[in-house]
């Protein structure tokens, strides 16, 4: 059995038998070997149009809160049928999209729906937590946890610095110092107690993300979170900088939709046809020829700079209210070492549509790169969190 499963509503016309509507069956898992369908008479992920005169069931089978791919078979008047649902759909404030059988087949949607639908359900019930505040700068970067629990399911939790022990109270981490020691001059004891403190809180609170207020443990500890970031984000908990939770959102989906945790970069210029992401606290996975210089902007503690190992790659971020989203597929065609940027640093041609939303039309700063050409499943992926009628 197939671990893609769509659960599959058959609609035909009324008087269809058991014979019509096996042979529409058959064909359905004919025609997509790769996938397990379960057919049902409730809620269902897609409408399968067997023949006309459906149209009625299929409209009495949607439900306004949830999308729905609608399916037609190329026999019997299915697709004039879905048509007209469709319409039916846009008129009424109802979210679906419409395929063929032909169509649906030669894009790849199915199994691109099916694990769309997957990520959907495991993120239901995650928890993440933004430890201390957002950091100030970070105006267009907030989301309420109403707003994280609504669209995505996650629990977000906030805790605050008076309620969780000293940064630096917990012992040195013996997994961190096993990564990190013997490849940069200075001692990392403290680094390692930071990691201690995250990995405390992550258990402490069964976290799958963490996003903490960076800057204040520079500024009143004199010590950085990027190493201990970039640990977490390898071992699979989806770890943001700077209490940015629009960033620590899309992680956590692309960690649910990819099986990767992205790496969370600024957009450190845009020109005419690249952009330079630039930050230092990729995950380890990522990366190669990785080496532990001091924090770009207070010259303090350590951060990661290394390369970033990506050619192909898809960059992503939420909007505020995780309601709509920038995607788009680039290649990965310079490693630069600029001084003026955060230390790890790449360089991403990208499309000029692309280009002029980040000049023009930008989300905000914090961008995710993501390894590999990711937008149809990540686009299938939002059709799920659009509102009735978007």
């Amino acid at each position: 059995m197939s671990d893609l499963h769509l659960r599959v509503k058959l609609v035909a016309f009324r008087d269809a038998g058991p014979d019509f509507l096996d042979r529409s069956k058959k064909r359905l898992a004919d025609l997509f070997p790769g996938l397990y369908f379960s057919f049902v008479d409730g809620e269902a992920d897609l409408l399968f149009f067997a023949s006309g005169g459906s149209e009625r069931e299929a409209v009495d089978s949607l439900d306004k809160e949830r999308y729905c791919l609608l399916l037609a078979d190329r026999y019997d008047n299915a697709y004039a049928a879905a048509t007209e649902v469709m319409a039916w759909v846009n008129r009424n404030g109802f979210s679906a999209s419409l395929y063929s059988i032909d169509r649906a087949g030669k894009e790849g949607i199915m199994p691109l729906y099916a694990r769309a639908l997957e990520a959907r359900k495991a993120l239901t019930g995650q928890k993440a937590a933004l430890v201390g505040n957002i950091s100030h700068w970070l105006v267009a970067s907030s989301v309420p946890a109403e707003t994280f629990k609504k669209v995505l399911g996650i629990e977000l939790l906030q805790l605050d610095w008076d309620v969780l022990p000293d940064v630096l109270s917990m012992p040195a981490h013996k997994e961190f110092l096993e990564t990190f020691t013997g490849q940069m001059e200075k001692g990392l004891e403290a680094e390692a107690r930071i990691h201690g403190f995250l990995k405390h809180i992550i258990r402490e609170h069964s976290l799958q993300g963490v996003s903490p207020e960076c800057f204040t443990m520079v500024k009143e500890r004199d010590v950085t979170a990027c190493l201990s970031l970039a640990l977490l984000n390898s071992q699979g908990i989806a770890a943001a900088c700077e209490g940015d939770l629009v960033s620590l959102a899309g992680m956590m989906v692309m960690k649910a939709l990819t099986g990767r945790i992205p790496w969370m970069a600024n957009v450190a210029m845009v020109e005419e046809n690249r952009v330079l992401f630039a930050h230092c606290t990729a995950g380890l996975d990522l990366v190669d020829n990785a080496s532990y210089p001091t924090h770009f902007e207070t010259d303090r503690s350590a951060a990661l700079r290394a390369e970033i190992q990506m050619e192909e790659v898809t960059v992503f971020r939420f909007s505020q209210d995780l309601d709509s989203a920038f995607v788009s597929e680039g290649k990965v065609i310079g490693r630069p070492g600029h001084h003026f940027a955060c230390r790890t640093q790449v360089e991403v041609d990208l499309p000029e549509t692309a280009l002029f939303r980040l000049r023009d039309a930008p989300l905000g700063n914090h961008h995710l790169l993501i390894p590999g050409r990711q937008k149809a499943l990540i686009d299938c992926f939002l059709r799920l969190l659009q509102p009735p009628g978007a």
